[in-house]
C-alpha cells in the first residue's frame, strides 16, 4: 500500500490513522470469528492428517495432505495471534507477525494447486507436460516464489522499523513487485486449467488416481478460481492507495478480509477433504516421463511407495 504517515513513538512504529486490511482486531468483533476460523481450520488440520496417516500405514504417501495441515496449522496460528491483538492493540510485534503469517500461509495453496493442475495437464498432453523446458521453467518459478516469500515478509517488517520516508515507499514498491509475481505464479495453474480443457487430449493421454478426468478438471475449476480471486484481491490491496482509517474502502473492511482471505481458503481446504484429493490425485512414485501415470492405477493394483513426481 502507500506510505502511511501517521508514526506512534518508539520503535518498531504502529501506524495510526490509515486503514489496514480487517481493520483494528477488536474483542467484539474479531474473536468470535477468530474462534470459528481457529475450530474450521483445527478440523481441516486433523482431517488431512488423519488421512495422512492412514494412507501411510497403507504405504500410500500423499504429500500434498500434509502441505494443507500445513496450511491450517499456519491459520489457526495466524487467528490465534489476531485473538492476542485485540487483547495487546499496541503491541507491534504481535500485529507484525499476525500481517506476515497472513500474507505468507497462503503460498502453500499456490504451490499445490500448481502441482495437481500439472499432474492433470501432464496426463491429457503427456509430451507437452513432461518437456524438459517446461520442467524447468517451473522449478525456477518455485524458486521465484521463495524468493519473492522473503523479499515481501522482509520488507513488511522494514517498514515497521524505520521513519525513513522514502525507504519505506521503497519498500511498498518490492512488496508490490513480489506479490505481484506471486499472482503471476498463481495464474500458471489457470493457465495449466485452461490448455487441459481447450486442448483435445492426445492419443498417448493418460488418466490417474480414482475417478475421471472431468471429475478432477471440475474440482481444480472450482479451486483455482477461489485461489485466482484470492492472490488477485491480495494483487489488488498492496497496489491500492492507503485510506484513512475513517473511511476505509471496501476491500479493507472485516468482512472483505474474513471472507476472502480466509473463507476462500476454507472453501478449498474443505473441497480437497470432501472429495478425498489424496486418492482422486495420486500418482505413482517417482513419476518423471510420459506413461508414469498410467503404470499403477489407484485401487486395481497393489500400491507401492506413491507419491512425488518429479517436476
Amino acid at each position: 500500500m502507500a506510505e502511511m504517515p501517521n508514526i506512534n513513538s518508539g520503535s518498531p512504529y504502529l501506524p495510526v490513522g490509515v486503514a489496514i486490511i480487517g481493520g483494528q482486531p477488536t474483542v467484539r468483533h474479531d474473536i468470535p470469528v477468530c474462534a470459528v476460523l481457529i475450530a474450521l481450520y483445527l478440523a481441516g488440520a486433523v482431517g488431512n492428517m488423519t488421512i495422512f496417516q492412514l494412507n501411510r500405514r497403507k504405504g500410500h504417501k500423499f504429500i500434498m495432505s500434509v502441505a494443507m495441515f500445513g496450511l491450517c496449522m499456519s491459520r489457526i496460528i495466524t487467528n490465534v495471534l489476531r485473538i492476542v491483538w485485540t487483547t495487546q492493540p499496541n503491541n507491534v510485534r504481535i500485529a507484525i507477525a499476525a500481517q506476515v503469517l497472513t500474507n505468507a500461509g497462503v503460498l502453500i495453496l499456490y504451490i499445490v494447486l500448481l502441482l495437481l493442475t500439472l499432474r492433470v495437464f501432464r496426463a491429457r498432453r503427456p509430451k507437452m507436460g513432461w518437456n524438459k523446458h517446461l520442467n524447468r521453467t517451473i522449478k525456477a518459478a518455485y524458486f521465484l516464489l521463495f524468493f519473492a516469500l522473503v523479499v515481501t515478509v522482509s520488507f513488511t517488517v522494514l517498514t515497521f522499523y524505520t521513519l525513513n520516508m522514502k525507504l519505506r515507499t521503497d519498500a511498498v514498491w518490492i512488496q508490490r513487485s513480489a506479490i505481484l509475481y506471486m499472482m503471476i505464479f498463481n495464474i500458471t495453474s489457470l493457465t495449466f486449467l485452461i490448455l487441459s480443457l481447450i486442448l483435445p487430449p492426445a492419443l498417448d493421454s493418460e488418466n490417474f488416481g480414482t475417478g475421471s478426468m472431468g471429475s478432477k478438471l471440475t474440482i481444480l475449476a472450482v479451486a483455482v478460481f477461489f485461489c485466482n480471486f484470492l492472490s488477485g484481491f491480495r494483487t489488488g490491496l498492496i497496489w491500492s492507495a492507503t485510506r484513512p482509517a475513517s473511511d476505509p474502502a471496501w476491500y479493507d473492511t472485516k468482512p472483505a478480509f474474513y471472507v476472502i482471505i480466509f473463507g476462500f481458503e476454507i472453501v478449498i481446504v474443505y473441497l480437497f477433504l470432501f472429495t478425498r484429493f489424496d486418492r482422486m490425485f495420486w500418482v505413482p512414485n517417482g513419476s518423471s516421463k510420459p506413461g508414469d501415470y498410467s503404470s499403477i492405477v489407484l485401487g486395481e493394483t497393489s500400491i507401492k511407495e506413491p507419491e512425488q513426481e518429479k517436476s
